[in-house]
């Protein structure tokens, strides 16, 4: 069976934390926008929701790289890259929905 590098592990860690930090991010823009009257609800509920999502595969995706510490194996690593790949999928969901947001005339 083959192994993950340690170096390998390590850059999985630091992205698990900064998909964790980008979630959080997404997520409060989402809160933020609630106090403005020219966004639609769903916009703004959508947006936030997209945001929890990331941050549950975030967690995931951090939960599996920090278990790579321990079982350095290929189908774990696998099993990070993708919740990686979750998170970027409901990241770009956040980022196509903010983009619809109209700006006032």
């Amino acid at each position: 069976m083959h192994e993950v590098s340690k170096q390998t592990i390590e850059t999985a860690q630091k992205h698990a934390q900064k998909s964790i930090e980008h979630s959080k991010e997404v997520q409060e823009l989402g809160k933020s926008l609630k106090t403005d009257d020219q966004i639609e609800p769903e916009q703004k509920e959508r947006i936030e929701a997209y945001g929890e999502t990331m941050h549950e595969h975030a967690q995931e995706f951090q939960d599996l790289a920090h278990r790579l510490t321990e079982d350095p194996s290929t189908d774990v690593f696998s099993e990070a890259v993708k919740e990686h790949i979750k998170v970027n999928e409901a990241h770009i969901k956040a980022i196509k929905e903010f983009n619809e947001i109209q700006p006032p005339a």
